[in-house]
């Protein structure tokens, strides 16, 4: 995929992220009561945000590239994932479950953000700036 398709992704991904954050935000009763459920849509959210940054050009892809922004949005979306199993029925299953595709996701993420995607990628992303 080229830069300009991955970047249309991460702007369809980070909309979709932000709008189930904010209608769970806007549907939620005593959402400061729920902390964990605070703590996956902060995170959904927050990733939703960095992808949709990632998807445009502005001062902070200047600081950051577009690729870097959307390992971190990764990241957080990955982490936010087991969150939602938690404490729910045979929790400790679905917990690792999603865990592990949290962790895949984050690890992904992780290579975006540090390794210029080294090692999910046939190539660095930034080989063209070295």
């Amino acid at each position: 995929m080229n830069e300009q398709r991955n970047r249309q992704l991460s702007a369809i991904v980070g909309t979709f992220l932000v709008l189930i954050a904010g209608g769970v935000v806007l549907l939620v009763e005593n959402l400061l009561k729920t902390p964990l459920l605070l703590s996956q849509v902060t995170l959904l959210g927050l990733a939703g945000i960095f992808d949709i940054v990632a998807a445009t050009d502005t001062r902070l892809t200047d600081r950051w590239a577009w690729y870097q922004w959307s390992g971190l949005g990764n990241i957080l979306l990955g982490l936010s994932l087991p969150l939602g199993f938690v404490g729910s029925e045979n929790s400790l299953f679905f917990v690792l479950v999603a865990a592990i595709g949290g962790l895949s996701l984050a690890a992904m993420g992780i290579d975006m953000l540090v390794y210029h995607g080294q090692y999910t990628r046939s190539e660095r992303l930034d080989r063209n700036s070295t």
